[in-house]
């Protein structure tokens, strides 16, 4: 159904035999092998929509079509939105109660403490890796979430970060959670390597 092709630099996806497209009408191809098989991986547990970070189809379709060809200050303007207080719930405790608070603010952070750091972080990061900030952050109407994902150190913060958000966010199960941001963290990793040749 689906495969790979190497055409020159490019590694090509096909869905019986014909060139796959993206929404807007993109052929979906990267530089990257072990992105490439990961796709065609995604793509046959969980089809091509182009919507839902369980798969790097998400992020890649989401690359293709908007974040390799919109002016760069103008995505992060966009992604940047989604750090203001009223537009990210990470930064409404919903409860004055110590209990509630102290782990809270223990792994969120506060607005006064995250803000200003994740703008600037923001204007460090590659395309691709904005892109994976701004399809996890869309999914979890979260910014600060993949800010404080992409600066664990280690596995078991990432435990107790997907443990709160499940908490706190109903909308997606905790394996599902998983998933999106071991898909957000090789994104983002990738277009770090990219940005590092």
């Amino acid at each position: 159904m689906y495969k790979m092709v190497q055409e020159g630099d490019n590694f090509t996806v096909y869905k019986d035999d014909i060139m796959l497209r993206t929404p807007q009408g993109s052929q979906v191809c990267t530089k990257f092998e072990p992105l490439a098989t990961k796709l065609l991986g995604d793509l046959m547990s969980y089809g091509e929509d182009p919507s839902d970070p369980i798969s790097l189809v998400a992020f890649h379709y989401a690359m293709i079509d908007f974040f390799a060809i919109i002016p760069r200050e103008e995505l992060e303007r966009n992604v940047a939105l989604g750090l203001e207080q009223s537009n990210d719930w990470t930064f409404n405790c919903p409860s004055v109660a110590p209990e509630t608070m102290m782990p809270w603010y223990s792994v969120f952070g506060t607005y006064d403490s995250n803000y200003k750091e994740a703008i600037e972080w923001l204007k460090t990061l590659t395309r691709m890796q904005l892109c994976a900030v701004c399809v996890i952050g869309r999914a979890l109407e979260s910014v600060n979430i993949p800010f404080i994902a992409a600066h664990l150190k280690k596995a078991r913060d990432m435990k107790v970060l997907v443990d709160m958000i499940h908490r706190n966010y109903p909308y997606v199960g905790k394996k599902d959670l998983k998933k999106y941001l071991d898909n957000y963290m090789y994104y983002f990793r990738l277009g770090e390597r990219v940005a590092n040749g």
